[in-house]
């Protein structure tokens, strides 16, 4: 016959070994975590990325921009933004760590140890490069139709 007791005490044993085996394993899945992210930081290209970031606004805004410009324009972006996008790409690890299994891990790091694996990295700026100005568009669309909603659900009651 089992009792509340008896149900209780196994649930919470229940829930206090699995919290000491993924404590167990955070260590591994970190490892491997770190192991993957430091493979992908060596195999992006941190200056196609950033141009990801301006290239669409200076098309957008300023079509007839100068050579010169742009490269100004890319060196402020560059000095703005790569310390901090590396700092925030070597905090992956351990949010991964926690999000991750251990094989999903794995899986990836060993993926992106392939020639295709590290051409994913290399072009995946490209891929954001041709996108980018279509989510520029959208957004510019709809915000004008969406800001006055969010607004309106955001309004205290009345």
């Amino acid at each position: 016959m089992f009792s509340k007791f008896t149900l209780t005490t196994a649930l919470v044993m229940t829930l206090f070994t699995t919290g000491i085996a993924a404590a167990e394993t955070r260590e591994e899945r970190l490892a491997v975590a770190t192991e993957y992210n430091d493979a992908a930081l060596a195999d992006t290209d941190m200056d196609a990325m950033i141009r990801t970031m301006w290239e669409p606004l200076v098309a957008q805004f300023a079509p007839t921009a100068t050579d010169d410009q742009k490269t100004q324009i890319h060196a402020l972006y560059v000095e703005t933004f790569e310390p901090r996008m590396t700092d925030l790409m070597k905090k992956q690890p351990e949010v991964m760590a926690d999000i991750f299994t251990l094989d999903e891990l794995q899986d990836l790091k060993d993926f992106y140890a392939t020639p295709s694996g590290r051409a994913v990295m290399q072009k995946l700026p490209q891929v954001m490069q041709a996108i980018q100005p279509e989510i520029m568009v959208m957004v510019q669309e709809t915000l004008p139709t969406i800001v006055p909603k969010v607004q309106e659900i955001l309004a205290p009651a009345q």
